[in-house]
């Protein structure tokens, strides 16, 4: 009987030894892959910052050029403005240079502003998401039409001077300043032409994005237009947009989609609206649906099926 319970303690005694030894394993495991673990997820985080951080320097550089490209156009303003308060023939030497000397400086940051513009261009890409991205490039565009047009009304400014110089009224230097005029004007013309066609597509793409539809009818209605299918026991299903009867629907702009006047006063909204984004007002014979969010009551779906009795 001693040997037996000698035999069953140091079973016991290799079992506990044996649990520890595994539970050592595990935990050394756990903290050999833990670092591994903290270093893939701190350098996600890194990675995702980083992002977010090209992002927006590549934004403040453009807000930057923004306001300075603006300041440029103020001072070609303020030299053609000079020009025209007097006869530009009557402007002495040194005035005639110091103007000359501004136009060249001018230039020259033009160049160097189309240089940023093509370095931030390169730059794109790279886990940028495509919303940041597309803006960017927007924004580049921009900046590009504008440094255009700033050159050619330079490039008209200096050929105003040259034909009005006391030494200079060839008829050579008339025409270019003629010449360089028509190019002003046609771009001028090119970049107006670009802002009403974005402004368009902007537009349109906004009405797109508020497009919203309504339907309003009894369950039998609903159900043989293949708005609904009750095909389940005390259940009704809206069918999927694909599957939709588009004609037997209004369609309305969820900017200015403000109430729903149904009648009668037993009104069912069988797609999914946030009850905090409207109201239903009862009337004599008569219910309104007043939307308080449009954002909130348009979350979900882009269709409104109402169920009335």
């Amino acid at each position: 009987m001693k040997t037996l319970n000698h035999l069953l303690l140091a079973l016991l005694v290799i079992m506990a030894a044996t649990s520890l030894a595994a539970c050592r394993d595990k935990e050394k495991s756990d903290a050999e892959e833990q670092p591994h673990v903290i270093r893939s997820n701190d350098e996600l985080r890194r990675s995702v910052s980083d992002t977010l951080d090209i992002v927006q320097q590549q934004k403040n550089v453009l807000t930057v050029l923004t306001g300075e490209v603006n300041d440029a156009m103020d001072e070609i303003a303020r030299i053609e403005q000079i020009i025209d308060s007097a006869d530009a023939s009557q402007l002495s030497s040194n005035k005639r240079s110091k103007l000359r000397n501004d136009i060249l400086l001018m230039k020259n940051n033009i160049q160097e502003k189309r240089k940023k513009l093509t370095e931030i261009e390169s730059a794109l890409g790279g886990g940028i998401d495509e919303q940041n991205e597309s803006s960017i490039m927007q924004n580049i565009s921009n900046l590009r039409q504008q440094l255009d047009l700033q050159k050619l009304m330079l490039n008209h400014i200096s050929a105003r001077l040259h034909a009005t110089s006391k030494t200079s009224k060839a008829p050579s230097a008339i025409a270019d300043s003629t010449h360089v005029a028509k190019q002003l004007t046609e771009a001028a013309q090119n970049v107006q032409q670009e802002d009403i066609k974005q402004k368009e597509q902007r537009d349109m793409l906004a009405d797109e994005l508020n497009e919203c539809y309504y339907v309003i009818g009894t369950r039998d209605e609903l159900k043989n237009h293949k708005i609904i299918d009750s095909e389940f026991i005390k259940k009704t299903k809206v069918m999927q947009s694909g599957n939709l009867l588009m004609s037997y629907f209004t369609k309305a702009d969820k900017r200015t989609l403000n109430e729903i006047s149904i009648p009668g006063n037993t009104v069912t909204l069988l797609t999914n609206h946030d009850p905090q984004s409207f109201v239903k007002e009862e009337t004599d014979n008569m219910t309104v649906i007043k939307i308080l969010d449009a954002s909130l009551f348009w979350e979900y779906s882009n269709y409104l099926v109402v169920q009335i009795e």
